[in-house]
Parts: structure tokens; C-alpha cells; sequence
């Protein structure tokens, strides 16, 4: 005695084949032979304002300007103690500054990740370090600039 579905129509089936469905029913025989393996590399991280790139620019114009001042006032010989304060609060404000930027794209980059199912891990202890280091730097600045320090 042979069992049937409910819902198949009576016909005959042949040993090994799976009838699905009632309207239409989709015959399944073993197993496909030659199978395609199709590789989909994850998308890569491009921001559209790029804040690491706009965090070398401020680093270089802060550097820059910092030792353009200082030669100037050595070779003028005028205001040497304010031109190294000035060039000093520029040096490390900058720094803090570009700190600041970069941890804008971890920000951006954390979000980007947690929206395709990345790990953040690493991206957010990057922030809190560019972080740590702006207020540090920033400090420094501020006691630079203050004649301080």
C-alpha cells in the first residue's frame, strides 16, 4: 500500500523525484552537477567629503605656517618669544584640529560599517583615540597661546 499527498493528483511518481506544490508542481532529482560559486567582494569605504584627506591638509598648512612664521622671524629678528609661542599654538592646533576631522570620518566609517554588518570595533576605539589626543593637543595649544607653557 502506497501513501499519497492530499494534494497531488493521483499521477505516479518515480523513485528518487520530489513533487512540490499543487497548482504547478516543480520536480526535484538529486543533486545539480556542476555548480557555480559566485564570490561578491564587500564594497569598499569612500566618503564623499573625505575628512581623513581634509585632516592631512589641515596638518600640512598648520606645519606649514608654523615653520614659514618661525623662519620669517628668525631671519627678521622681531618678536622671537611671540613668534614661538604663535608658531608652537599653531603646531599643536593644528594637530588637535586634524584630530578632530579624522575622528569625523571614524564617525562616518562606524556608521557605514554597522549598516553593511561590519565589526566597529576598532573603528571606535580609533575615534575615542583621535578624540583623547585632540583635547591633549588642543590643551597644549591653548597653554601656548596663553605663554604658559
Amino acid at each position: 500500500m502506497q501513501t499519497q499527498a492530499p494534494w497531488s493528483s493521483g499521477d505516479s511518481q518515480t523513485p528518487g523525484q520530489v513533487v512540490i506544490g499543487a497548482g504547478q508542481p516543480q520536480v526535484i532529482t538529486g543533486q545539480p552537477t556542476n555548480q557555480q560559486v559566485i564570490y561578491v567582494q564587500a564594497p569598499a569605504f569612500k566618503p564623499s567629503p573625505n575628512y581623513r584627506h581634509i585632516s592631512y591638509i589641515v596638518i600640512a598648512i598648520g606645519i606649514g605656517l608654523s615653520i614659514l612664521i618661525s623662519v620669517m622671524a628668525e631671519i627678521s629678528g622681531l618678536g622671537s618669544y611671540f613668534a614661538t609661542q604663535l608658531t608652537n599654538t599653531m603646531c599643536c592646533g593644528s594637530l588637535g584640529i586634524a584630530c578632530i576631522v579624522d575622528a569625523m570620518y571614524y564617525n562616518d566609517k562606524s556608521n557605514w560599517q554597522q549598516q553593511t554588518g561590519a565589526d566597529t570595533t576598532s573603528t571606535t576605539i580609533g575615534m575615542i583615540a583621535d578624540i583623547v589626543f585632540a583635547v591633549i593637543c588642543l590643551g597644549i595649544a591653548f597653554l601656548f597661546l596663553l605663554g604658559i607653557y
